[in-house]
């Protein structure tokens, strides 16, 4: 071994530097608790004011998506073009770089703006589907004994302009204050008998404000010879305070009518638009965001120091408190799950010192996790991979893997001193990163939470190899381990030999009966016969006749499926029934209760304002409340978002602030409320908005595709179980269809009266009148104007329906004109890559197998009229939904890939149906322990299915690889070969087993509210133990062996 003592000096030496690189790049990793990355995608949006959403989606929407059509790595074009307003959402391929797309569209924007109508907005970007980029970091509160307007211009001024220059931070905004504005508030009595209307006044004003270019002039400037050529312009003197009372209207016989004789003016606040509140508590909020991709806790950091600074240098009497950390919670969770990889890296330690029984050996296995961590870390960086709570899963994972493959090396090269193993562990570490393969297979919505669990495990292995060939050999040489020989160690041996002796004659007496054991497999694991219909619609097939003449009998139905499926059925079914169909999927993350309010067409912000203060003040009763957030962005979108004391969390109060919300929810009334975020969601809205079935029709011509549309409807109203169904954009809670008052006119009575339409509109729009005007600057600074009718807010359909109007001397009921009635309106009109959609929503009563069998028929009735290019289809679910079986069937894709490294690495067909036979197995493990312990199953069990179909075949390959080479050295499959390669690796192999187990062991302690992690533990623990009996039993019973 002395040749190999500068090589191996050379080998530690340089893992040594490598683990220096790595160590030294631990603070410039991306620190999250969940995954930032988000779909590829830009949002466009832009507005038209009281544009209908079919001039808008004709004139913007498809000339924009033609354009944006052209766009390199587009994936998807979704639009939906509303009253007033139109987005866009641009979904790219992976590895796109938005920056580039971002100019690219900007530069399209710019170019073909000045074609679009007349009053459209400039259509603005935004990163992300839904527009945004991500969760505030911190937000701050800032007091003053200013009013609200100056501290927030205060902040927008100085303090928005010095943090958005940080690196990391997205955007700032500011909330709490309105800006003020400038009132004109006309009598529209008065103006009626002055024969002045609104559009007169707001031209009045533009009129005394404007500009107005007098020509040019000449101008003689000291200094030089010739006169300077200058442009003349009239203008009001800004530097002036505005005189309201000089402004003239307009001339009513000898008399000028001045505005203050008709309007009141006042400075004052602006109609709030939006609401953002911490506790209840109308101050100044500066809210900051991050960039995706940034370490949050060191940008958390950055922030807190620049704000020590700040708060140096404020006015006197200013404050700047911290009033939400979101980075706290992910410090103590971090922490926590950093605190359970280090007990769990003591316990397999712990378990390896034990077993071992040599410090020297414990110090091989730790110093060779301790390269394989640090190695990791370089290509984390360069890979610009996350750590958050599912990579560091993987990291976890990966421990028990990576010192299964350490101690399958360091055992090998102590009884055979040659690194022949080596293709064993090669082909083990291969299976199981086959095995998280799947996730790269996984819709993209679904590979956002565990692609980095994928990539992190893979690095992982992929750097154990390098450990297991290289660094492990290399430290063997240098730290040698005793050989022990005493009393114990043939006392050992010779228990050995008597268990060899009695496991050969069990396996040549459980050779004799394979098929029982085999039947018994498949009864543990279960048939799906519980998923066989109950009947099949195809009558005019022969083999729908067969099945329903059998498995479709009325006999076999009542009296035959029920103990059939129990009995047939195994743990699947237990599984499937028990345990899948009650569970449910969440996202790690502190336990908040949230409250959502809305209210019906018509009504304004500051109605449901008052609606959402009554709640929070009943919130703020609750000492149990550490902190809510309220966000009011219209009269249909309200949340209050509430945080509880740490002590509080976990325990039973959130359940009882909850039941105390839904109380209080039902008292005030006028407001549809939703309360969730703990147990059953709770919900007293009785709109329309969402049913329980639907149908999806798709086609490229809008009028064509609605008259499907109504003809699929009227053949769904002839089903008696459906009372109606509402054709609308999409579906959803919010896919109300709109409703408008449609005014409709009495011709007769106009000429009766001798009122004119013009006349009689003018008068409507001046009750009602509205308007923004021109900004003007005072101060240094612009000020809104704003020309309201003091009827405005006071004017509706009861004055219309019940008002007398005198007009030339004559006196009529404003009803006699014309009548009011509410009807649905346009609805919004989705498109999908260039396609329009239309949803059919409705609600069936009866149970989901009916339902959809009778949507089936219903498809494919519509599908043989449906001219080519239109497609009709089932309302589907996006994100991650555990009925959506796909993600399951790539399952299948995994063992099939594990087959054939297995094929490759062993050299033969037949070897490795029994190696993948131990994944059905493991699986059993997995079904029984949620459905006997009633666990809850989420993405967390899903990622156990995954380790398992790559850990549990690696017990079986160490043996076979050693089975092979005795079997070639000998040239035959004798039973006493496999007892041999037997005795020679399961040590090794229970070793990494238990190791496995024990490094997940703190992963349950906190319970089953612990989202992901008790899931994942859990079912690879159930797993892992059944793998052993999977082992000793069928593996030798599947191999071809000889019985001699």
């Amino acid at each position: 071994m002395s040749s190999h003592k500068p090589q191996s000096f050379s080998i530690i030496i340089i893992f040594v530097l490598f683990m220096m690189v790595g160590g030294s790049l631990i603070p410039l990793l991306n620190l999250q608790f969940v995954p930032s990355r988000t779909q590829a995608g830009i949002t466009v949006s832009y507005t038209w004011p009281n544009a209908s959403a079919k001039v808008i989606e004709q004139e913007v929407t498809s000339k924009l998506e033609g354009l944006f059509s052209t766009v390199k790595g587009v994936q998807n074009i979704n639009s939906v073009s509303k009253k007033g307003q139109g987005n866009i959402h641009l979904n790219f391929k992976k590895h796109i770089n938005l920056d580039a797309v971002r100019f690219e569209l900007s530069t399209l924007i710019r170019q073909s703006y000045r074609e679009l109508p007349e009053g459209v907005s400039y259509p603005t970007l935004s990163l992300g589907i839904n527009g945004k980029n991500s969760t505030p970091i911190l937000t701050y509160t800032l007091n003053a004994n200013a009013s609200p307007f100056h501290i927030q211009k205060y902040a927008k001024e100085q303090l928005v302009p010095y943090l958005s220059q940080l690196e990391g931070i997205n955007e700032v905004n500011v909330y709490g204050a309105t800006p003020f504005e400038w009132e004109i508030r006309f009598d529209a009595e008065r103006i009626r008998q002055l024969s002045i209307t609104g559009d007169e006044i707001a031209q009045g004003i533009h009129n005394y404000f404007r500009k107005d270019i007098l020509g040019l002039g000449k101008v003689q400037i000291a200094g030089l010879v010739y006169p300077q050529q200058v442009r003349v312009q009239l203008q009001m003197d800004i530097s002036e305070e505005v005189n309201w009372s000089k402004i003239p209207l307009k001339k009513n016989k000898e008399r000028i009518i001045y505005l203050t004789d008709i309007a009141q003016i006042r400075y004052l606040e602006q109609t709030p638009r939006s609401y953002f509140r911490i506790n209840g508590l109308n101050t100044v909020n500066m809210v900051i965001y991050p960039e995706e991709e940034v370490n949050t806790l060191h940008l958390a950091e950055t922030i807190k120091k620049e704000i020590h600074q700040i708060k140096q240098q404020l006015p006197t009497g200013y404050t700047l408190l911290t009033s939400y950390d979101s980075t706290e919670f992910l410090s103590k969770e971090l922490h926590k799950i950093l605190l359970r990889t280090l007990f769990s890296m003591g316990i397999l330690l712990t378990f390896v010192l034990l077993t071992s029984r040599q410090w020297r050996y414990l110090i091989i296995i730790t110093l060779s996790l301790a390269a394989n961590l640090l190695i990791a870390f370089i290509f984390y960086y360069f890979f610009h991979l996350e750590i958050h709570l599912y990579s560091l899963a993987g990291i976890t994972v990966s421990f028990g893997l990576m010192i299964d493959n350490s101690i399958v090396m360091i055992d090998h090269l102590r009884h055979h001193k040659n690194r022949k193993v080596f293709l064993a562990i090669l082909a083990a570490t291969l299976t199981t990163i086959g095995s998280v393969l799947i996730v790269f297979l996984l819709k993209a919505q679904q590979q956002i939470n565990l692609i980095d669990f994928a990539q992190v495990l893979i690095v992982n292995l992929g750097v154990s190899l390098l450990i297991a060939y290289f660094f492990i050999p290399a430290l063997f040489d240098k730290i040698r381990l005793k050989e022990r020989r005493n009393k114990s160690y043939f006392k050992r041996k010779q228990r050995v030999v008597r268990f060899t002796g009695q496991y050969g004659r069990f396996l040549l007496w459980g050779r004799r009966f394979r098929w029982a054991f085999i039947l018994l497999l498949v009864l543990g694991f279960g048939l799906p016969v519980h998923w066989f219909p109950e009947k099949l619609e195809h009558e005019n097939s022969f083999w729908a006749a067969l099945y329903n003449q059998t498995l479709g009998s009325d006999w076999y139905n009542e009296n035959a499926r029920s103990w059939v499926n129990k009995s047939l059925g195994g743990s699947f079914r237990l599984f499937t029934e028990e345990v899948f169909n009650q569970s449910f999927y969440s996202d790690p993350q502190r336990t908040t209760l949230y409250v959502s309010g809305k209210m019906p067409e018509g009504c304004t912000v500051q109605q449901l304002n008052q609606a959402i203060e009554k709640m929070e003040n009943f919130i703020s009763k609750f000492d149990e409340v550490e902190m809510f957030q309220t966000r009011i962005n219209s009269y249909r979108n309200s949340s209050i978002n509430i945080h509880f004391k740490e002590a509080f969390e976990n325990g039973s109060f959130p359940y009882f602030l909850k039941s105390q919300l839904e109380t209080k929810a039902i008292s005030l009334g006028g407001v549809d409320w939703g309360v969730y975020g703990v147990g059953r969601g709770f919900s007293n809205a009785l709109s329309s908005g969402y049913k329980n079935s639907g149908i999806i029709l798709n086609g490229y011509n809008y009028e064509q595709l609605y008259a499907y549309a109504e003809l699929l409807r009227s053949d769904l109203l002839n089903n008696p179980r459906i009372k109606e169904v509402d054709i609308t954009g999409s579906f959803g809670w919010n896919a109300n269809p709109l409703h408008e008052y449609y005014l409709d006119f009495h011709l007769e009575q106009f000429g009766l009266h001798d009122v004119s339409l013009q006349q009689f509109y003018a008068y409507l729009k001046d009750q009602t009148y509205r308007m923004p005007l021109s900004p003007i600057f005072q101060e240094n600074e612009w000020h809104p104007v704003s020309l309201v009718s003091e009827r405005a807010d006071k004017f509706n359909v009861w004055n219309l329906n019940n008002e007398f109007l005198d007009f030339q001397e004559k006196s009529f009921k404003l009803a006699s004109l014309g009548s009011v009635e509410k009807r649905k309106t346009g609805n919004e009109i989705h498109k999908n890559n260039q396609q329009y959609q239309l949803a059919l929503a409705y609600d069936f009563i009866g149970s989901n197998q009916l339902s959809k069998i009778v949507m089936d028929r219903q498809l494919e009735r519509i599908k043989e009229i449906l001219p080519l290019g239109y497609q009709a289809n089932a309302r589907g679910w996006g994100g991650w939904q555990k009925d959506s079986k796909s993600q399951y069937y790539l399952l299948f894709i995994v063992i099939l890939v594990i087959y054939f490294i297995c094929a490759i690495v062993l050299e033969s067909l037949l070897q490795p149906l029994a190696v993948i036979s131990l994944i059905p197995i493991s699986f059993i493990g997995v079904f029984l322990t949620f459905y006997l312990f009633d666990f809850n199953f989420d993405q967390g069990g899903y990622a156990s299915f995954i380790l398992l179909s790559g850990i549990v075949v690696n017990t079986a390959l160490y043996i076979i690889n050693d089975f092979n080479s005795y079997c070639k050295k000998f040239g035959q499959h004798k039973l006493a070969y496999y007892l041999k390669a037997y005795n020679s690796k399961i040590i090794p192999v229970l070793l990494t087993i238990l190791s496995s187990v024990l490094g997940l062991v703190p992963f349950v302690w906190s319970g089953q509210h612990e989202s992901f992690w008790f899931a994942f533990a859990s079912g690879s623990m159930g797993g892992l133990l059944f793998s052993v009996l999977a082992v000793w039993i069928y593996l030798p019973l599947f191999l071809k062996i000889k019985d001699q």
